[in-house]
């Protein structure tokens, strides 16, 4: 899946856009999508502008992949442990 596909399937997800950036903009405490030249670097940016938990991917489709799975994940979890409701 592209960027496009991905912001959809985020809005079918209910997720808060403030969670993540998918065209590179740095906002921290959020999941971001960062194009760096043939590479895609998805992290967290923390509130302190450092980069956690970071992966490269060599394909736009491999990251955003990823970065859907990630959320669904965490959505699991959440509706599994009565988290956010």
């Amino acid at each position: 899946m592209d960027r496009e596909e991905l912001k959809k399937k985020m809005d079918l997800l209910k997720i808060n856009p403030n969670q993540y950036s998918l065209y590179g903009d740095l906002k921290s405490d959020a999941i971001i999508l960062y194009p760096n030249y043939s590479k895609w670097e998805v992290f967290y940016l923390d509130e302190r502008g450092g980069r956690n938990d970071e992966r490269v991917f060599l394909s736009e489709q491999e990251a955003c992949n990823y970065i859907y799975r990630l959320f669904e994940m965490s959505q699991s979890v959440a509706k599994k442990y009565g988290l956010n409701t």
